[in-house]
C-alpha cells in the first residue's frame, strides 16, 4: 500500500548561506498572484503570506516567490539557515491548512511531489519555491468536472451524512483498481483514480478526501505505517482517513477494501480499537515521516481536533414510529418528525436516513409530515393508558 516517500520532502541543500544571503532565483510566477509584504501584524502576515502560497499551489505554479518584512534571522551562518528552513516549511504547512475545500487542505498536502525553497534574509526578505506536483493544472480541471458529475449522479441532495459517506466511498471502491504498473508517476493522483480508473493508496485516498469535502462531510487524510507481520509488506508507507459522522471521526481504509469492487466494506467506519481487527496480520500506525510538512497525527492537539471512536459505526436499529432507536414510540419520536417536516418544507431537503425515512411515513402516503406526527402522538397516549396494541394495530385500527 503504498504512497511516494518524496512527498514534500524539503530539498535543504538548496537552503544554503552565501556571506549574508541565501541565493534566490528570479521570480517566475504568473503576475496576477500579488507578493506579499508583511505588515508589524506578525501572525497575521503568516497567514496572509500562507494563503497567497495555497493559490500559487492550486495554480501549479512551478516556481513563485513571497516578500516578507519585519522576519529576523540570526547573524550565525548555521543558525540562519535552520531559521531560513523552519520558515519556508512553516510557510507551506499553513498553506496546507483544513479550509472545507475539497481541493485544499490535505488534498493540496499530497498532491506536490516535492519542493525546494531558497530564501533571502534581506528585509524584505524573500522565499522563492520551485515546485513539483503529480498534475498539471489542465489535469486538474479535467478530474474537477469528473468529480462534479460523479456526485451529481450519486444524487446525494436529500440522503443523510451516513448515506452520503457509504455512497461515496462504494463509488471509488467499485470503481478503482489499486496500480500495479509502478512506474506510472500518475498512480499516486486522485486524477489517475477518477479518469484512468487505478492509483495506490495516496490517490484513492486524495479522491475520497476530495469527493468528501466537496460535499460538506469533513475529512481528513492519515499518512503512516501500514505494518503486515506475516512479512507481505512488513512497514509499507500507506495512507488511510478519518471522517466525520455526528460528533465523531471514523476511519475508513478504501485502498484495504478495492479488492471487494464496492460489495464489502471490510474497513468501513472503523474506531480505533477496532480498525486492524479484520486481519490479526495488519495494523496502521500513523506517524510523520515529512517534517514540518506533515501534521503530527499522534500529537493531543490533532486527537483534540479530531475525536475518533472508540469503536466502529453501528446503524441505529428503527422501526416503525422509532425513529431515534431507543425502543419506544413517544414525543420524541414526533418532534423528530415535525422537525423533518419542516426542514423538507423549508428547502426539500431533510437529514434522515433512508431507514428513518421508511419507519417515519407511518399512513404510507410517501410524505412525512404532521399527519405521521399526530399518529405517533396518538398511539403513544394511547399506550401511555394502558393499552398494549401494536404501532401496525393501532395505524390499522384508525
Amino acid at each position: 500500500m503504498k504512497f511516494s516517500l518524496k512527498i514534500l520532502a524539503a530539498v535543504s541543500s538548496v537552503i544554503v548561506l552565501t556571506g549574508s544571503m541565501i541565493p534566490t532565483v528570479s521570480l517566475a510566477a504568473s503576475s496576477s498572484l500579488p507578493d506579499i509584504s508583511y505588515s508589524d501584524n506578525v501572525t497575521e502576515s503568516l497567514d496572509e503570506a500562507a494563503a497567497t502560497v495555497r493559490e500559487y499551489l492550486k495554480a501549479r505554479s512551478l516556481e513563485f516567490t513571497v516578500f516578507v518584512d519585519n522576519v529576523k534571522f540570526s547573524s550565525d551562518k548555521e543558525t540562519a539557515k535552520a531559521e531560513a528552513e523552519t520558515l519556508s516549511q512553516s510557510l507551506i504547512y499553513k498553506a496546507f491548512e483544513e479550509t472545507g475545500n475539497g481541493d485544499e487542505g490535505d488534498y493540496l498536502r499530497f498532491a506536490v511531489k516535492k519542493y525546494g525553497c531558497s530564501v533571502s534574509i534581506n528585509n524584505p526578505g524573500s522565499l522563492t519555491y520551485k515546485v513539483e506536483y503529480y498534475t498539471t493544472p489542465e489535469e486538474e480541471a479535467m478530474l474537477d468536472d469528473k468529480v462534479d458529475r460523479v456526485l451529481a449522479s450519486l444524487s446525494l441532495e436529500n440522503k443523510s451524512t451516513y448515506d452520503k459517506i457509504r455512497a461515496i466511498y462504494k463509488y471509488v471502491t467499485e470503481k478503482v483498481s489499486y496500480s500495479t504498473n509502478m512506474d506510472d508517476p500518475y498512480i499516486y493522483s486522485a486524477y489517475n483514480a477518477i479518469i484512468n480508473g487505478d492509483a495506490v493508496c495516496q490517490g484513492v485516498a486524495q479522491l475520497l478526501y476530495k469527493m468528501y469535502n466537496d460535499s460538506g462531510i469533513p475529512c481528513r487524510v492519515i499518512a503512516g505505517i501500514s505494518h503486515d507481520i506475516s512479512g507481505a509488506n512488513p512497514d509499507g508507507n500507506h495512507v488511510w482517513l478519518i471522517v466525520k459522522l455526528e460528533d465523531k471521526y471514523y476511519l475508513l481504509d478504501p485502498t484495504w477494501d478495492l479488492r471487494y469492487n464496492g460489495h464489502y466494506f471490510l474497513y468501513f467506519l472503523k474506531g480505533s480499537d477496532d480498525f486492524d481487527s479484520v486481519s490479526p496480520n495488519i495494523t496502521h500506525i500513523p506517524r510523520n515521516d515529512n517534517g514540518l510538512s506533515f501534521p503530527d497525527y499522534n500529537s493531543e492537539e490533532f486527537k483534540k481536533n479530531y475525536p475518533i471512536s472508540q469503536y466502529e459505526y453501528k446503524l441505529p436499529t428503527y422501526s416503525l414510529g422509532d425513529l431515534n432507536a431507543d425502543k419506544h414510540i413517544d414525543s420524541v419520536d414526533a418532534s423528530m418528525i415535525l422537525a423533518e417536516y419542516a426542514r423538507i418544507s423549508a428547502n426539500g431537503e431533510g437529514t434522515f436516513t433512508s431507514e428513518q425515512k421508511r419507519f417515519a411515513d407511518l399512513n404510507g402516503d410517501d410524505l412525512i409530515d404532521s399527519v405521521d406526527a399526530s399518529i405517533v402522538l396518538s398511539y403513544y397516549s394511547t399506550v401511555s393508558n394502558g393499552s398494549d396494541i401494536s404501532i401496525s394495530d393501532f395505524i390499522n385500527s384508525h
